[in-house]
């Protein structure tokens, strides 16, 4: 396909860039994404909006162009919106496909939800590969958080080829970490925090909670503590399709590498409190315990995961109560 899809990508000529996982977008933050041993990359910035990339691997099989475009503060875009534009940008190639339907699958991502379809130019099949005139392409849209799409084709002939794989895998690890700080703030003496595409806020009360937020939590994350009692508390919102059951969720959670050997979860209780789904489990630590609650719940067409914890050698009922005295304080409204 000599055309390249013009309506997903806002560079095509990018100046020659030395190979690198970090790149600095003025004014926004970093873009980080691993990049394959042996592959060039071109990159620049596009506008005050905008980021773009040409990367491909020597004997150029394969053809990643990829662009990032910062959304307005008033226009956030909604996870569910990818699908439909994709499919808008992509109309006129389906029509001239092998495939002849518009069947995309969802895109594996470091962080955020996307879609991408394959499309093979039917005027293509069955001839000799020609420099830059790529038979098959992947198009791709996705948004990384309310503010940031990312649009990205793959270009290539042959579907087998292993540069195919590891162009997919080079979009999967592709992240952008704001420098500017997530939306939760104090308000009227409590702590807020929402994302636009979601309709609904989670307020915590102020109970001597401070802003705690790592440089790399993202948009959709945050971090409360205090030190005296201890407590902790994070917080994610995703969309609710995302959210398989409490059963599932620790399932997977109780899996990862950090409960392994002495860490492990013990008196594991799965409760309901008021609207929360919660497991609550402790972890015996040198000179006391380190409770856990990991409380989820589904409204509005969002998830919220909430993990507050505690440590401190004091009994550990008693730990587990007050962690779930302060949960009952959090409270969700709608916008």
């Amino acid at each position: 396909m000599r055309r390249l899809a013009t309506a997903l990508l806002l560079a095509a000529s990018l100046p020659p860039g030395a190979l690198a996982d970090d790149f600095a977008w003025p004014g926004l933050g970093t873009i980080r994404m691993t990049v394959p041993i042996g592959w060039s990359v071109r990159s620049r910035g596009v506008g005050d909006m905008g980021y773009a990339f040409l990367v491909q691997p020597s004997g150029s099989a394969v053809v990643v162009q990829i662009t990032l475009a910062a959304l307005p503060p008033d226009k956030p875009m909604r996870a569910d919106e990818a699908r439909t534009r994709l499919e808008v940008a992509v109309r006129t190639f389906v029509a001239t496909s092998v495939e002849k339907v518009f069947d995309p699958r969802p895109l594996s991502l470091f962080r955020g939800s996307g879609w991408v379809v394959q499309l093979t130019d039917a005027s293509l099949v069955g001839k000799p590969p020609e420099p830059g005139n790529f038979k098959v392409m992947r198009n791709a849209l996705a948004v990384l958080d309310d503010h940031l799409m990312m649009v990205a084709t793959v270009q290539f002939d042959d579907p087998s080829r292993p540069e195919v794989g590891e162009a997919m895998a080079l979009l999967s690890t592709l992240r952008v970490e704001r420098s500017n700080a997530p939306p939760a703030r104090p308000a009227s003496g409590a702590f807020e925090f929402t994302v636009p595409e979601s309709r609904l806020v989670v307020k915590i009360p102020d109970i001597g909670l401070r802003r705690d937020d790592p440089a790399d939590g993202g948009p959709r994350y945050f971090k409360l503590s205090r030190s005296d009692p201890q407590l902790i508390l994070s917080g994610w919102l995703e969309p609710a399709s995302r959210y398989k059951g409490l059963k599932g969720f620790w399932e997977s959670e109780s899996r990862s590498p950090a409960f392994a050997g002495p860490l492990a979860p013990a008196r594991v209780e799965m409760l309901h409190v008021g609207p929360w789904e919660v497991v609550a489990y402790d972890v015996v630590v040198p000179g006391g315990t380190s409770a856990h609650l990991r409380a989820e719940r589904v409204q509005a067409g969002t998830w919220i995961d909430l993990h507050l914890s505690g440590t401190s050698g004091r009994p550990a009922s008693t730990l587990r109560r007050e962690l779930l005295e302060a949960l009952r304080r959090v409270e969700v409204v709608e916008k």
